[in-house]
């Protein structure tokens, strides 16, 4: 889920979010295993492109779409933990993400989402939201825990994006490789979401594949008992 400061997956906790969705039934897009709620047609277009896009940069390291995504275009996602711009529903299948042209109002000035292109930052609202839906998917029931959900999100969001806006969102972070896996932790996640996601995207950038495979796999984890 990606949140104005954080993101944040919680499972079933999504049938939670209480939103503005655009009426309009759902139409599938050139790619039909994605469909776009929304009552635009250049919004609909848009997303379906935006989306395709992002889902073919995330099918990596096992991980797969096995069954239809809808993308509902919201006025405002609203979740019980904060004001969100994305959260994926893994019980609908759904993914709500903002309406693009109330993107820009909902960026804080300081947040390094705000130094992007609006299409940026919308395509990788998207793609962090398909990497959570297809990890969901390709996992087969298994229980994957949220710090590895985030995991996979902050690093496969990142890898998609351009090396000049990855500097963007790296810089932002302050984190100097190399990084070791005791760095991946929730509780990073919580209070400095933005260091966490460039955390990821150096340990997957110097170990690959193999861990998100363990975690789809269930051999994996960075959960620690507490």
């Amino acid at each position: 889920m990606q949140e104005v400061k954080k993101t944040v997956f919680l499972g079933a906790l999504l049938a939670a979010v209480i939103g503005a969705p655009v009426d309009a039934e759902p139409l599938l897009c050139d790619d039909p295993a994605l469909s776009v709620s929304t009552a635009d047609a250049t919004t609909r277009d848009l997303t379906c492109t935006a989306a395709s896009d992002a889902r073919k940069a995330v099918e990596i390291c096992g991980l797969s779409q096995t069954q239809p995504i809808e993308i509902k275009i919201v006025d405002s996602p609203i979740h019980n933990i904060g004001d969100c711009l994305a959260v994926f529903d893994c019980n609908q299948s759904q993914i709500l993400v903002i309406d693009p042209d109330l993107l820009r109002g909902h960026l804080e000035p300081g947040d390094a989402y705000a130094a992007l292109p609006n299409n940026v930052v919308f395509r990788s609202l998207l793609t962090h939201e398909l990497a959570h839906a297809l990890v969901h998917q390709s996992s087969e029931g298994r229980n994957i825990a949220p710090v590895d959900h985030e995991y996979i999100a902050s690093a496969l969001e990142l890898v998609a994006l351009s090396p000049t806006h990855r500097k963007t969102l790296l810089d932002a972070g302050g984190v100097e490789p190399p990084v070791s896996a005791d760095l991946i932790d929730i509780f990073i996640y919580g209070i400095a979401p933005r260091r966490f996601a460039a955390t990821a995207y150096l340990f997957f950038e110097a170990n690959g594949c193999e861990t998100i495979e363990g975690i789809i796999d269930g051999s994996s984890s960075f959960q620690v008992e507490r």
